[in-house]
């Protein structure tokens, strides 16, 4: 409901108001019939004496007066809307035209505001009368100007209330100006137009309110003589202050004097400056406010450096707690050979751009701890990594899993939907491993999200735009697996801007001894480790470790338990490098005449053996054949070998 007052001399001074405005808003109200948005309005009179409006106090949305009641009311409500009634020539015509016939062919004094005398002097005749104007500023001259009038052969009176009064109490004839039913209908519309203007600008400065107090910085602002215009909730909090009402303060009063206080008030402008405030430091932004080219204040934005750590602490938290956090860096990698020197050096550029990456490494080589490290290399360590190995699940899962869905996308789909490993990795990195294992369905998705760096959920048709850096890796010979039809070009292009190629262990065996020493140490942390002469040592470095450092660490745990406080030599490693113990000697055995019949023994055929070795345990066997559970588990899939 807007509030509209009608402020008036004398009750009833604007005839037919009340009838007038009813029938205002009837015709309004058909004009905005097709409107969804409607406003009621409501009109109340106010009557006060021109001498008492100085303490007049309104609760009001818009005021609607008229002459010198307009001129006054202005002087004592600097932020209210308020609306002059227009004296048309009309109005004024059918008052002379009364006076003529109330008084007869008398000379007219016309006293009043600007507005309302401005060109009076035209209608002399059309109304066949002589008249006088007089501009009426001060209404405790109207007297004196009633009497200037009347000296100067004026003997009609033609004003306001007070006016009229004086020249009627001295003998003279008077009139008073009706509001005509169209300068009322004018004043109506003025007074619609500026309260609705006022009502988008209360909502506008109440969303501006809200933003402000819901946000994490602090923000002050203040004009040029230091007046707070703007104090919202988190500078009260951030500065300890209780008093809530600061705009219209000065600001010599709220803050202390120092540092902080002087930026505020500084003509300079300044981005992240460090500053202390009583027992906090405050990381400050300043800007100087300007309309139309000239400075009207300044602002800063402010937060508690303390709460800024505490902020990305919690944030840093809750990334780890998803899992989504690289743990491995540069530094983790160990090493003494140039090839591995060279590939660290190589991956750090590739880590100072967002170029996407491909890893192309043989199973166990460490594409996983190069991707985590590249990440962690990168301006964007402090975002999110998210890894998975795109072999170990069904096309349909990793779909959803790399996409995410909407509510209702599928029978079991979470309510709400879910957000996919993409959205996820937002700003951060996506370590997609074993990428030559995806389907061409997902070869065709990936590839829109490498090219738009958009997605879209599963059963959704919002897009959804997604800044990620895409690492893949692999095993697989993929240019060969392109030439087959099996891998889409346009995606290997994609994919490989940047090539990152890991050697193998035997192409790296000064990395040999400083590994095993790292492997065989961490494997029991403080207690008596094994000792390894140079001869063991040699025959480590000198094994072909198809598994890599995989196989390596996982041979030597076993090392550090079979050979317990004591010192290991070349006939220990003979012994338990093909990774079985005493009572699996005669699979080992049968495992050995297998190999022996050739070197072109199928791989299908090893595997087998050493499920059955391991009684078709797949971890162990995984273990023996020196490769992850997750190769071990698509190889199974891929040679379709039964498993009991």
């Amino acid at each position: 409901m807007i509030k509209i007052k009608l402020v008036v001399p004398r009750k009833g001074y604007i005839k037919h108001a009340f009838e007038r405005f009813e029938e205002f808003n009837r015709l309004e109200e058909r004009e905005e019939h097709h409107h969804e948005e409607t406003v009621e309005f409501e009109l109340e009179e106010v009557v006060v004496a021109a001498d008492k409006v100085a303490k007049l106090e309104l609760d009001a949305d818009v005021i609607i007066s008229r002459g010198l009641m307009t001129k006054l009311l202005k002087e004592h409500n600097e932020f209210m809307p308020i609306v002059d009634i227009p004296v048309q020539g009309i109005d004024l015509i059918r008052c002379l035209s009364d006076c003529k016939a109330r008084f007869g062919r008398k000379k007219v004094a016309v006293i009043g505001a600007l507005n309302m005398i401005y060109g009076v002097e035209n209608l002399a005749d059309i109304v066949d009368l002589p008249i006088q104007s007089y501009i009426l500023e001060d209404i405790e001259k109207s007297a004196s100007l009633v009497d200037l009038a009347a000296s100067e052969g004026c003997e009609i009176v033609v004003s306001g209330l007070s006016t009229t009064e004086y020249a009627e109490a001295i003998g003279l004839g008077a009139a008073i100006v009706e509001t005509g039913k169209e300068s009322f209908r004018q004043a109506l519309i003025e007074a619609k137009r500026l309260a609705l203007v006022s009502l988008r600008e209360q909502e506008k400065a109440e969303r501006y309110q809200t933003i402000l107090n819901h946000a994490y910085e602090g923000v002050i602002a203040i004009d040029l003589k230091g007046q707070i215009s703007v104090f919202n909730t988190a500078a009260r909090e951030i500065l300890s202050i209780s008093e809530k009402s600061l705009v219209g303060h000065s600001i010599y009063e709220i803050l202390q004097k120092g540092k902080f206080r002087d930026l505020l008030l500084s003509e300079g402008d300044y981005r992240e400056e460090i500053v202390s405030y009583q027992s906090i430091q405050l990381s400050v932004k300043k800007v100087s406010n300007f309309l139309k080219g000239k400075k009207v204040g300044n602002m800063v934005a402010f937060q508690d450096v303390t709460g800024i750590q505490e902020m990305e602490g919690k944030i840093r938290k809750k990334i780890h707690s998803r899992g989504h956090v690289a743990k491995y860096t540069f530094e983790d990698i160990l090493f003494r050979s140039t090839e591995i020197e060279k590939t660290i050096e190589t991956a750090k550029r590739y880590s100072e751009v967002d170029s996407n990456i491909l890893i192309i490494g043989e199973t166990g080589t460490g594409k996983e701890i190069f991707a985590q490290s590249i990440h962690n290399y990168s301006k964007r360590r402090n975002n999110p990594f998210v890894a998975i190995n795109c072999a170990a699940l069904p096309e349909d899962l990793l779909e959803s899993e790399l996409f995410g869905y909407a509510e209702g996308a599928f029978t079991g789909a979470m309510k709400g939907g879910k957000q996919g490993f993409f959205e996820l990795a937002h700003r951060g990195t996506i370590f997609l491993d074993e990428i030559g294992e995806i389907s061409a369905k997902l070869q065709s998705r990936l590839l829109r999200v490498l090219q738009e760096r958009e997605i879209m959920r599963i059963g959704d048709d919002k897009i959804i735009p997604v800044d990620v850096r895409i690492i893949a890796a692999t095993n697989k010979n993929l240019i060969h697996m392109v030439k087959k039809g099996d891998f889409r070009e346009d995606l290997y292009y994609r994919l490989s801007v940047l090539d990152l190629h890991l050697p193998p262990l035997r192409e790296r065996k000064a990395d040999i001894p400083v590994l095993v020493n790292a492997f065989i140490s961490k494997a029991f942390p403080g207690q008596s480790q094994v000792m390894i002469t140079d001869a063991a040592s040699q025959k480590l470095s000198e094994a072909s470790w198809e598994g890599n450092v995989r196989q390596l660490q996982n041979f030597c745990e076993r090392l550090a338990v079979l050979c317990k406080g004591r010192v290991v030599d070349i006939y220990d490693i003979e012994k338990y490098l093909p990774g079985v113990s005493e009572e699996r000697t005669q699979p080992l055995q049968q495992e050995k005449e297998i190999a022996a019949k050739g070197s072109h023994i199928s791989e299908r055929e090893r595997i087998l053996q050493v499920l059955k070795n391991c009684h078709y345990n797949k971890g162990k066997a995984a273990d023996e054949l020196g490769m992850s559970r997750t190769t071990l588990w698509r190889k199974i899939k891929e040679w379709r070998i039964e498993t009991e």
